[in-house]
């Protein structure tokens, strides 16, 4: 398809469109200048109009109109297609789509994980077991194998937060003594109904979950030994094996609509120094679109972030007990869902990454 100034564009779809991530993808690809929305796709809300559904979005072209059934025969123009879906419905649906041709980026977990340990952690029959675990679209530290990929698994939004701010420390601290505390507003769930995101139940709270065994867990260890090796520091043998050193995860959910901040603590080798782990954060982003490492004393806040696909980071070092403290803030819907989704897409497809997408957040 030609835009209006005669450039091609690439026929994209969207499965899960009536979702938050959904909606955040057809707000985004809405402004990008070379994909062209095709095909809006929904489950229950097939049927539906887009505009009543999403009335945030009310205005855009792609939005008048009607979710189409997510069936691949909705989809069977698109040359790229974006699942917002979960984790069976991307198992059914990626194989179809990739026989068919299309470039395909899910943002469940059904392909970020080797089969079996998806099994494991999700409980869930793993049906498409030769096509996982998928590239990562995460660009900032994979973006050498995503080039070219035909199938895209999106990270989670913990991970998103805590790899970004742990990988640069790979070589520099003990593995075995990284702990992790994510807080993710109430989004992060989704649109389905439970007790505890119910606004008297939620806002005003502040709790603990999952620990010690969130599905994140063997994501966020996985990925972080993989991200050591791509940039030659897995120099210890849990992460050279590729398994990951055990880490403690721990999220919470806070009082609020969307944002996410995580928080990583880690025992500094013995002979490294606040100036290496500045030298490692300042060469791991140097010239990176969409993360900005902060200044001394400076730590990261979610309301900085939201709206944006941007990742802050804080990172402080403390002599007296010798570890190591990196805060990471993000929109978990956007850097933390869609808008990596759409940075990850441009990546594959050979475009600019940072294509229909900005760092700058609503504040206030």
């Amino acid at each position: 398809m030609l835009n209006k100034s005669g450039a091609v564009q690439v026929a994209t779809g969207i499965v899960g469109g009536s979702g938050y991530g959904g909606a955040e993808l057809i707000r985004l690809i809405s402004g990008h200048p070379g994909l062209a929305l095709e095909a809006i796709a929904a489950g229950s809300s097939a049927g539906a109009r887009i505009d009543e559904a999403l009335p945030h979005l009310a205005g855009l072209p792609a939005t008048d109109g009607v979710f189409l059934p997510a069936e691949p025969d909705a989809l069977s123009g698109c040359d790229l297609v974006f699942l917002a879906t979960p984790h069976a419905t991307s198992l059914e649906l990626a194989p179809g789509l990739l026989d068919h041709g299309a470039t395909v980026v899910d943002l469940s977990g059904a392909f970020r994980l080797d089969a079996a340990t998806f099994e494991t952690w999700y409980g869930l029959e793993h049906t498409a077991a030769d096509l996982a675990p998928a590239p990562y679209g995460l660009p900032e530290l994979f973006r050498s194998t995503l080039r070219g990929a035909r199938l895209i698994a999106g990270p989670g939004c913990y991970p998103t937060a805590t790899l970004l701010a742990l990988a640069p420390l790979a070589g520099i601290v003990e593995p075995d003594s990284v702990v992790v505390v994510g807080m993710s507003g109430t989004s992060g769930a989704g649109k389905g109904l439970r007790d505890d995101l119910h606004s008297s139940h939620a806002f005003g709270n502040a709790a603990a979950y999952g620990a010690p065994g969130h599905r994140h867990t063997p994501e966020i260890e996985a990925r972080w030994a993989e991200a050591a090796r791509l940039a030659g520091t897995a120099d210890n043998a849990s992460l050279e094996n590729g398994e990951g050193a055990p880490l403690t995860f721990v999220p919470h959910l806070i009082p609020t609509a969307r944002g996410q901040l995580c928080t990583v603590s880690a025992a500094l080798r013995v002979g490294a120094t606040a100036a290496d782990v500045g030298d490692r954060f300042t060469g791991t982003y140097k010239g990176v679109p969409f993360v900005t490492v902060l200044g001394d004393g400076v730590w990261p806040a979610t309301t900085h972030v939201v709206g944006g696909n941007a990742a802050h980071i804080g990172v402080a070092t403390d002599a007296r007990s010798g570890r190591v403290t990196v805060s990471c803030a993000i929109d978990n819907l956007i850097k933390g869902a869609s808008g990596q989704a759409l940075q990850a897409a441009n990546v594959a497809l050979g475009l600019d990454e940072t294509l229909g997408l900005t760092p700058a957040g609503l504040y206030p």
